[in-house]
């Protein structure tokens, strides 16, 4: 909680924190046991409700408790839990915030820190590795899912229990919708050096890509057993973040690699989570096959200290047994957490000039006027946009600091961050467009075609109609094929032209009713219009010779003309539109797409449409025209 670095730890004696409360003090109905810990903005006791149920009891300090800053950070905090709701954080169960002596209650975390389990055991293998990135990602993402940003991510903020590990330590977390106001003393920021992103140096806003970073670092420390940058002095170590160098000595090549890529300075260029956890996962794998195909122990990622031998690769994640390792003989956990490691610290703004950094911290802490300091929490001077230069000698063991640049040219094209293939899509149909002008194009010289010779008008159409069938038929069982197969295969051909003949007789046959359909409306149009326009009847272009007198009155044969296009007019509309014509619609949209594609193919069979229609229509315009019923005998008699 707050600025606190343990949690769940081990009593403090008296004379370590002056000024604490006393054990047996009841604040808001929780009885105080012992203190656990202290921040600069309050001190964490492990307390009791009264039902008996231990909890994490966090009370404001006191040289704090009436400032409004200091307040409205713990209002934050606050908001920050109790949108949470997830098995890898801390839950809020209490608080009071009004009124002297504010204070927030917490679930207890039983557990270590995984930086005292990692101090203790060494370094994690690279399946523990793998599994602690895992669990640990999947609970930030839900931290700013909840729209918080936990803005000091660091080993001693996240405690190993045997459920998983668990985020704490939300004392400083800020919401991501807020309007960018920001509850810290101008000039500084609140973090751990080390674990602080590069870019909240320079004044940047927390977000979910700086906690990632601060994620990566935490990685690289399970990982190394090591802090990535160093320790001290603290300027060499922010120098080292803002650069991007970091201890990754000992790694393997492919994780070496990916944490570097995540902890470069510029976020603009760095490895995302996917990136460094599919890495992580590809030494896990490797590392399991090599144990199992050799029968030995995992091998430790970075090293096994001497003497600890098997000890130093037990588990730390939950695995589906549902027990962890890493405990310091195999069982239940100590109970005792010493309280250790990198504490929070606020960087500051530029020191004055010529002022050393020793001068330039203790005007920083002069400047925020903290009264009492309790050596975990301290300010640290730190120019905005400028690498700090460190305050003596470079030490030998800066060569251990490298760049993503360095480790990139080092690692060899097997070795590099692996870009997994998407999976192949299934394969669709394509959807062939309509292309009714072109078929309204063919339409036109079998109408004029059907004036003067309607059986034979038929006969073309029922020949294109089975045409179009097979085409449909043929088409449609190729793109069955594949996407039953989910692939174009070169065999597609072949079996297309294997099963053809059946098509062949399956599209001719299932044009008989779709024909027997359209003749049927065709030859009621021609007896309906000669029964109409018959002797005697509608006249509506009169004969002029004895034979029409005699009768009283017949038309002249244009009239019937007319009639025999109409009814083949019909006999196409029906035919195309009428029952199962989607079959041949969509055999000819394949066959026009295949012989006819695009505009220039359109207008190719137009033109040659529109020609065909005016040369079997201009004999209509110079002479009496002749209706040929071959291979009838003649019109229908009525």
């Amino acid at each position: 909680m707050g600025d606190v670095d343990v949690e769940g730890a081990r009593a403090v004696s008296t004379a370590e924190t002056p000024g604490r409360l006393a054990a047996g003090t009841e604040i808001g109905g929780y009885t105080i046991q012992s203190l656990l810990g202290k921040g600069a903005m309050g001190a964490v006791y492990k307390a009791v409700d009264g039902g008996g149920t231990a909890v994490a009891l966090k009370v404001l300090h006191a040289h704090l408790d009436r400032e409004p800053v200091a307040r409205q950070r713990l209002r934050r905090e606050v908001a920050a839990l109790q949108k949470l709701r997830h098995p890898a954080v801390a839950r809020v169960l209490d608080a009071e915030l009004d009124g002297e002596g504010a204070f927030v209650v917490t679930e207890l975390v039983e557990g270590r820190t995984l930086e005292a389990e990692v101090d203790d055991g060494g370094p994690l293998d690279a399946v523990d590795l793998y599994e602690l990135a895992d669990q640990l990602a999947a609970a930030l993402e839900a931290v700013h899912l909840a729209g918080v940003v936990h803005r000091d991510l660091k080993p001693s903020n996240v405690m190993i229990t045997p459920r998983g590990p668990v985020l704490i330590d939300f004392g400083i977390a800020t919401h991501q919708t807020e309007d960018g106001g920001t509850l810290t003393s101008p000039g500084f920021v609140i973090g751990t050096p080390g674990y602080l992103a590069p870019e909240l140096l320079d004044g940047g806003a927390p977000t979910p890509e700086s906690d990632w970073w601060s994620w990566t670092a935490l990685l690289a420390f399970a990982a190394t057993g090591r802090s990535p940058f160093g320790v001290r002095p603290t300027d060499l170590v922010l120098r080292r973040s803002r650069e991007g160098r970091a201890d990754l000595v000992g790694l393997p090549a492919r994780t070496a690699r990916a944490l570097a890529g995540a902890l470069q300075a510029d976020p603009d260029v760095r490895w995302g989570p996917t990136q460094v956890a599919r890495a992580l996962r590809r030494d896990a794998d490797e590392a399991s096959f090599a144990a199992t195909v050799g029968g030995a122990a995992v091998a430790g990622v970075a090293g096994v200290p001497p003497g600890r031998g098997d000890d130093a690769t037990q588990r730390i994640a939950v695995h589906p047994d549902g027990g962890t390792g890493r405990w310091s003989d195999g069982g239940a956990p100590t109970g005792e957490t010493a309280v250790v490691g990198a504490p929070t610290q606020l960087v500051g703004p530029p020191a004055a000039p010529g002022a050393t950094p020793a001068d330039s911290a203790g005007a920083a802490v002069g400047a925020a006027g903290l009264g009492a300091n309790d050596g975990l929490t301290r300010q640290v001077p730190v120019v905005a946009g400028v690498s700090p230069v460190a305050t003596g000698p470079i030490p030998v063991g800066e060569v251990r600091y490298q760049a993503y640049e360095e480790l990139a040219d080092a690692v060899e094209d097997d070795d590099a961050e692996p870009v997994e293939p998407l999976p192949p899509e299934p394969y669709v149909a394509p959807v062939r467009p309509r292309r009714t002008g072109t078929v309204l194009a063919f339409a036109a010289p079998l109408v004029v075609l059907g004036g003067t010779r309607p059986v034979v008008a038929f006969g073309v159409l029922a020949a294109l109609v089975i045409l179009c069938r097979i085409a449909g038929h043929t088409s449609q069982a190729l793109q069955d094929r594949r996407e039953r197969h989910g692939v174009v295969r070169r065999s597609d051909g072949v079996v297309a032209t294997i099963a053809f003949p059946w098509h062949a007789v399956i599209g001719a046959f299932g044009a008989i009713p779709q024909l027997l359909v359209s003749g049927c409306v065709g030859v009621l149009a021609v007896v309906g219009g000669y029964w109409l326009f018959g002797p005697a009847r509608l006249i509506v272009m009169p004969r002029e010779d004895i034979e029409a007198r005699s009768v009283g009155g017949m038309n002249e044969t244009v009239v019937f003309v007319g009639v025999l296009a109409f009814a083949t007019l019909l006999a196409v509309i029906v035919t195309w539109f009428g029952p199962a014509g989607m079959t041949g619609r969509n055999g000819a949209r394949v066959l026009l797409h295949t012989f006819a594609p695009g505009w220039i193919g359109a207008a190719v069979i137009i033109v040659a449409c529109l020609i065909g229609a005016w040369l079997l229509a201009r004999p209509l315009l110079d002479v009496t025209p002749v209706i040929d019923w071959w291979p009838l005998g003649g019109p229908p008699s009525l």
